[in-house]
């Protein structure tokens, strides 16, 4: 029953737009101007009145499109409090829908709290999420279950000018329902898995310091020594109408929710959501002059490799995130409070579920294992294989204008002294 329900929606809607088809492509082209900015997406007209898909609207925040394939621009947005007016001039619908609070657009009040921060120079920042991952389709094969929902506490301070960034997070992993998944629970100690694990970063002086559960000790890496690799300061030069050009570029859209009052301040509500070919573009954005190889390089990845085994492990590992990149399928809420006294983004709430299609990766790996021949191949399953990442969570900010305080980070070692530290350790053994 629900099939065919599904199967008439489809021809109702198949049917329609063949209707419309004709007088669509009879005349110019009608394009969607939304909130000032033209939005991408394929608008028809019949008698007079303008349709658009519901999935081309799926960018847009808070918007209610319904369960209907195409909807009629004007009765969409008016019954939510828009206002859509014609453009006959320019063959133009012009909507504008949430776009103004008090004296601000909603990309204007991004761009003001953005220069707020900038101003204020740093601040300290706390919150949580809960976070959810597994694999469907692998398990046998892989021998290893889905993980149960884990929880973890974050906290750190930023500074702009210069460049200096210190976050600490604690996850609690539940080992009890670990254990009950069939896992060994000395096994994951031995890893440096425990209970409450606590992971550290800091951003100073362009080097990374990081410390983790496995190694109670700070290793550093100076990126100076990555070729390829931007002075960190100056990539937090990139000016906040810089930042909203990348945004506009990658398709996401700011819009206003409802106003918020919280511990007896008055908030506005920027809404924006981000997905997958988003997400895909303000990854290549981000990474356009990026030498990954090179980073992998200076992480000291590939210290026990020769020179064609690194090259070869630079290869595979591009590949691999190229495939990765190209098969993510994302979707990610993000509602933001900006004080309207202050003007700074004193709350965020976030949501972010991600599916990742893992079976051209592994027939890439399985490719290269078949060429190398170094061991006997499983069969690839032949259903879907999806991972699954979950991320729900809130944070804060504030203390703005604080002194940087940051952990003791005299006794760090680098990538190849942590190595040469194991060797000797694994030789005393």
């Amino acid at each position: 029953m629900l099939y065919r329900k599904i199967g008439t929606k489809f021809l109702i809607a198949l049917l329609i737009m063949l209707l419309i088809a004709p007088t669509a492509f009879a005349g110019e082209h009608v394009k969607l101007i939304f909130n000032g900015k033209e939005y991408n997406a394929d608008i028809t007209l019949k008698d007079g009145v303008t349709y658009v898909s519901t999935a081309a609207l799926n960018k847009i925040p808070g918007l209610k499109v319904g369960d209907d394939p195409i909807v009629p621009i004007r009765k969409l947005f008016g019954s939510q409090g828009g206002v859509v007016a014609w453009d006959n001039d320019n063959n133009q619908v012009i909507v504008s829908w949430r776009e103004k609070a008090g004296d601000f657009t909603a990309d204007e009040l991004v761009i003001k709290y953005s220069e707020s921060l900038k101003e204020a120079n740093t601040y300290k920042m706390k919150g949580s999420y809960q976070l959810e991952f597994g694999v469907e389709g692998i398990q046998d094969l892989i021998e290893i279950p889905n993980m149960p929902k884990m929880e973890a506490i974050i906290e750190g301070i930023f500074q702009y000018e210069p460049m200096a960034m210190y976050i600490k997070q604690t996850v609690n992993m539940p080992l009890d329902e670990l254990e009950e998944l069939g896992l060994n629970l000395e096994e994951l100690e031995a890893e440096g898995l425990c209970e409450d694990m606590v992971t550290e970063i800091v951003w100073l002086d362009n080097a990374i310091y990081q410390k983790t559960p496995i190694f109670d000790q700070w290793i550093v890496q100076d990126l100076a020594e990555v070729e390829g690799m931007p002075d960190i300061n100056e990539l937090m030069q990139i000016t906040p109408q810089q930042s909203m050009e990348m945004m506009h570029k990658a398709g996401v859209i700011n819009v206003f929710g409802e106003d918020v009052e919280k511990d007896g301040r008055e908030y506005y509500t920027i809404k924006n959501y981000i997905d997958a070919d988003s997400f895909k573009s303000l990854i290549e954005e981000t990474l356009n002059n990026f030498d990954i190889g090179e980073f992998i390089k200076a992480t000291g990845a590939q210290l026990d490799m020769d020179t064609q085994e690194a090259e070869d492990f630079n290869e595979m590992f591009e590949r691999v995130f190229e495939v990765i990149l190209n098969n993510i399928n994302a979707e990610y809420y993000i509602d933001t409070l900006i004080d309207k006294e202050t003007l700074l983004p004193d709350y965020m709430n976030f949501d972010l579920s991600m599916q990742i299609d893992l079976k051209p990766l592994i027939e890439i790996i399985v490719a290269m294992e078949e060429v190398d021949e170094t061991e006997e191949l499983s069969e690839i399953p032949g259903g879907p294989i999806i991972f699954e990442l979950k991320m729900k969570g809130n944070s804060q900010l504030y203390d703005y204008g604080a002194d940087l305080e940051l952990p003791d980070l005299n006794n760090a070692i680098s990538q190849e002294e942590l190595v040469q530290k194991l060797m000797e350790q694994a030789e005393q053994e």
